[in-house]
């Protein structure tokens, strides 16, 4: 989901193989959302369940085209999610970002169950010890897809991006705090200029809309707090990437689930909304529920066929182009030189910050 936004400072992952393939996982941006949080590391079967005996050499290398495919693959996932998370609720104004949360949060959960099922992936028993240490980091899952769908809702695509990056900014202070980690003066310089440009851009934000404004900085924070918190869960309760994820969407599900019901009116507006008639909004709603879980199969992917470090470049490179597009979907972007010279002043921050982590 991106979840509202996958951004390059939040998912990354890492991967190995051995006989059955299995990956280390760091989760974060997109959101859908796609959202993605920081690293477990936990086996996680891709292939049905064999016996030992049944598999005897380790298996080949990726080709290059396997690892250019899935990149592609995770990029344009990316991008779909955004774009249809954006239609649904600023073109077509769907009225409730909870129930399109429930939505994505319910086909996550049903994907990756069935999966389990079908023996593709393997879930961790889940207990009630298991469901109490997952509790605050499913709180802060849940309000940090809320915030960035609401985000969506209110701000127009590249100011989103833009002002997301500050959440980069928040990862590395409490990094810093939390698990004493040092970034580089590198990616300190690239942050500093992401920044100086999202400043500059709102600035020349004719568009500006305050409830947006408060909303994506609540969606930095708690993206931010995310990671770290599913970083320090990792390490503390060694879930897997998938049980930690599945655990997520369920609790997540059942939150959102609450909210709807006690918000007053809520499920009316949603019920009595006058677009449920109309074929594209419902193939848009359909689309933008679905690609949740495309989204984490991608993300998936790429990183176990490259590394986490492409699947965090390719997650920058893929902010540039939202930036752009976004310009001309949704209707609700109003050009500026001023803004416009702080999208190009914060996407150079981008790429400095994507040739950074790439040299590691």
């Amino acid at each position: 989901m991106e979840r509202a936004d996958e951004h390059p400072g939040s998912t990354t992952m890492h991967s190995r193989k051995h006989q059955h393939r299995s990956e280390d996982a760091h989760m974060t941006e997109e959101p859908a959302n796609a959202a993605a949080g920081n690293g477990s590391a936990e086996t996680e079967k891709l292939l049905p369940m064999h016996h030992d005996h049944e598999v005897d050499a380790t298996p080949p290398p990726p080709t290059q085209a396997k690892k250019v495919g899935t990149a592609l693959f995770y990029a344009t996932s990316s991008l779909g999610v955004i774009f249809a998370n954006k239609i649904v609720l600023s073109t077509y104004k769907f009225p409730s970002v909870q129930t399109l949360a429930l939505l994505q949060f319910t086909s996550t959960t049903l994907a990756l169950k069935l999966a389990s099922v079908l023996g593709y992936v393997n879930l961790l028993p889940i207990s009630v010890a298991g469901i109490k240490s997952i509790l605050p980091l499913s709180t802060c899952y849940l309000l940090n897809i809320l915030t960035g769908l609401s985000a969506t809702q209110n701000l127009s695509l590249p100011m989103m991006v833009l002002l997301r990056r500050a959440s980069i900014l928040m990862t590395m202070l409490l990094e810093k705090w939390m698990l004493n980690s040092q970034p580089s003066k590198t990616v300190q310089l690239s942050v500093g200029l992401m920044l100086g440009g999202a400043l500059v851009a709102a600035l020349g934000d004719l568009s500006f809309n305050l409830v947006g404004y408060i909303v994506i900085f609540f969606n930095d924070l708690f993206t931010a707090l995310n990671g770290v918190i599913l970083k320090r869960t990792s390490e503390e309760y060694k879930k897997s990437k998938m049980t930690v994820l599945y655990l997520n969407s369920l609790l997540s599900a059942i939150g959102v689930s609450v909210i709807i019901l006690m918000v007053p009116g809520e499920a009316s507006r949603v019920k009595d909304f006058e677009l449920w008639s109309n074929n594209s909004f419902v193939a848009y709603l359909v689309f933008a529920s679905l690609m949740g879980s495309v989204l984490n199969l991608a993300i998936f992917l790429c990183t176990s066929t490259n590394s986490a470090l492409t699947t965090t470049v390719v997650g920058c490179l893929k902010n540039v182009l939202t930036s752009y597009l976004g310009m001309f979907i949704g209707g609700d972007y109003i050009f500026s030189w001023l803004s416009f010279l702080g999208i190009n002043i914060s996407i150079a921050g981008s790429l400095v910050y994507a040739r950074a982590t790439f040299k590691g």
